[in-house]
């Protein structure tokens, strides 16, 4: 009976290694053969960013979808439809990162800390001179990601002041390639509106610069 048992136990064991191996090698052909309509495929780019094959530099992780629709040109005239109407069914664009919370970020660090001086407060500084308070706001730009994932035609939806607007333009003119939008499994054009948010208080602290020494002991 005991002999029986250990022969049952091998049985099983040996039952659910092969089922095992069976999955992973259906999983391995599924992906590989290409018969999905979209496989993320990262053997491209390296660590640090750059494409391989061509050479081209491209932004760490941003290049996700760069190769997605290699040579796509969307110049046809279609319908655009509103990220903020929610039309049922419509999958909106996916940022190449991280989403939403990757798109903040981008365009974060993609400012160049313009300081607009909206007023002056004379004598309130921490040294006693005057005390500047920056021009606060929000820029919110329409721009349509076509079906290309390319960003097109942005537009001031509301604006702040001159510089703050145009260099919000200047970020969604170059934003990395998107994966489309879809609408019941067609690749379509979709409108976003996106914040550029503009919320320092005061100008950065100027950093003292750096003494040169000079020696003047051989003669240079």
């Amino acid at each position: 009976m005991k002999m029986n048992k250990q022969r049952k136990i091998k049985r099983i064991c040996a039952l659910l290694i092969a089922t095992m191996f069976s999955f992973v090698a259906y999983a391995q052909d599924e992906y590989s053969d290409g018969s999905s309509d979209y496989t993320e495929d990262y053997s491209d780019y390296s660590d640090d960013g750059s494409a391989g094959g061509g050479g081209e530099e491209v932004p760490d992780r941003y290049g996700r979808f760069i190769n997605l629709y290699p040579g796509c040109e969307d110049n046809e005239p279609s319908e655009i439809y509103d990220a903020q109407k929610k039309k049922p069914g419509l999958i909106l664009p996916i940022f190449p990162g991280g989403g939403e919370v990757e798109f903040s970020r981008y365009v974060f660090h993609h400012q160049q800390g313009i300081e607009v001086v909206d007023s002056v407060a004379p004598g309130k500084g921490p040294d006693g001179g005057d005390l500047q308070y920056l021009l606060r706001g929000t820029v919110l730009v329409r721009v349509t990601i076509d079906r290309c994932g390319k960003a097109v035609n942005p537009e001031i939806i509301k604006g702040v002041c001159e510089e703050y607007d145009t260099e919000a333009l200047e970020i969604m003119s170059d934003l990395p390639i998107f994966k489309p939008g879809e609408l019941d499994g067609i690749r379509v054009k979709v409108a976003l509106s996106v914040p550029v948010y503009y919320t320092r208080k005061h100008p950065k602290p100027k950093r003292p610069e750096d003494e040169y020494y000079y020696d003047d002991t051989y003669g240079y």
